[in-house]
């Protein structure tokens, strides 16, 4: 019973640990890439712009990197012996905000990076319709509990960019999201 309830103390500091420092290095990392980053090109808006608002799509910004780094305070949590929770390395897109990080690698592809761009502006929509805090407590409390392919905001982005590859008709991404997270807002 002890053990039981000094993992559980763990790992509520762990999850106000993350809490605390990802917000402010989203937001650092997004000053840090704003010189680098781009507009969505014409082509992308065209293809993108019966599933997102002209709003989401003026903002988003892209910014093309070779790999995705993780956060410099997981330095600190694997010191003490904690395993990272999202190894960003590994990813092919992650989304900062209203920022979407691709691998270079996948411009190469350019369906594979069309989707991993879908993919990631959901994101820019859950952000935007949660705000940063409370999508990142809902996001850390998930992929702590659940692991990262359980995580909600992932199963809807998977889902959703799983319609727009396969040509259905189109749909608006804010309503979808909206409507499946309204329990969470």
């Amino acid at each position: 019973m002890v053990g039981k309830i000094k993992k559980g103390i763990a790992k509520l500091k762990l999850k106000s640990y993350l809490i605390e420092k990802f917000e402010p290095w989203a937001y650092e990392q997004r000053e840090l890439y704003m010189p680098n980053a781009r507009p969505l090109s014409d082509a992308e808006q065209s293809r993108l712009r019966e599933y997102f608002e002209k709003r989401i799509l003026d903002r988003t910004r892209i910014v093309s990197l070779e790999e995705i780094p993780n956060p410099p305070f997981y330095s600190d949590l694997e010191e003490s012996g904690i395993p990272i929770p999202l190894d960003l390395t590994q990813a092919a897109g992650f989304c900062l905000i209203d920022y979407v990080l691709i691998r270079k690698g996948l411009w190469s592809h350019p369906s594979a990076a069309l989707s991993t761009v879908f993919h990631e502006m959901v994101h820019v929509v859950q952000w935007d319709v949660l705000g940063s805090r409370r999508l990142i407590e809902l996001y850390t409390d998930a992929l702590m509990r659940d692991g990262y392919s359980q995580v909600v905001f992932e199963k809807q982005a998977y889902r959703l960019t799983d319609r727009f590859v396969r040509g259905g008709p189109p749909f608006s991404v804010r309503a979808v999201v909206e409507e499946e997270l309204k329990g969470a807002m």
